[in-house]
């Protein structure tokens, strides 16, 4: 029997949902195509038929994860958003708040900073790399349009503050994982991340005088 594009879409969503579950508890690396058609109750076939392999299953999790805090990141990039920091912290908050509220969004988290936390850059699986690499672009890009708002200091480093804010969002993060009962991370969210938003500006010195005429 033909299946219709829902019962496709809600067969591909099942996969994702069960492969996140086994990527986040046991890494990528350990996880084989046939553990998670066992998992979610599906042939191998039903995997293959919308995903290649378990890297394309990992790109379509980080895609899938990441929607709701799309339109938010739009907005941090645009060249008309009049206020990118104030966009970037509500992101920020978000994100945070999520992890504690939504099971699936922390397991994508989890899962992310296991494969992105190794000793050395070639340790790093080129999927994994090349989505790390799209987001630090786009902090780039939010970090360059703040700079230009006169959000940011003119001699902010924008590849330091890119790299503070993950390693900064990661670590409240996994604290948070490793003692979960001690604090709540979406109670504070809002001072988290105004600590980070405060840190960037800290990155270089402030200059005795911005020219202006650099600002929008």
């Amino acid at each position: 029997m033909r299946r219709t594009r829902a019962e496709a879409e809600s067969t591909r969503l099942a996969i994702m949902q069960k492969g996140l579950e086994l990527f986040a508890d046991q890494g990528v690396a350990a996880t084989r195509l046939s553990d998670i058609a066992k998992a979610a109750g599906f042939t191998r076939g039903a995997i293959y038929w919308h995903f290649r392999n378990k890297w394309h299953l990992f790109d379509a999790i980080c895609e899938h994860y990441s929607k709701p805090f799309k339109q938010l990141s739009d907005a941090c990039l645009s060249d008309q958003e009049a206020d990118p920091l104030g966009k970037l912290r509500q992101l920020l908050v978000e994100l945070l708040s999520r992890v504690e509220t939504d099971m699936a969004f922390r397991r994508m988290m989890l899962m992310f900073i296991r494969e992105s936390s190794v000793s050395c850059a070639e340790e790093v699986a080129e999927p994994v790399a090349r989505f790390m690499q799209y987001q630090h672009q786009r902090r780039l890009g939010v970090i360059r349009n703040a700079i230009r708002r006169c959000q940011l200091p003119a001699s902010t480093d924008p590849e330091a503050a890119s790299w503070l804010i993950k390693a900064m969002i990661d670590g409240f993060v996994t604290s948070w994982l490793q003692r979960a009962d001690y604090f709540s991370i979406s109670s504070n969210a809002d001072v988290f991340v105004d600590t980070v938003i405060a840190s960037l500006s800290a990155l270089q010195p402030v200059p005795d005088s911005v020219d202006d005429e650099v600002c929008v």
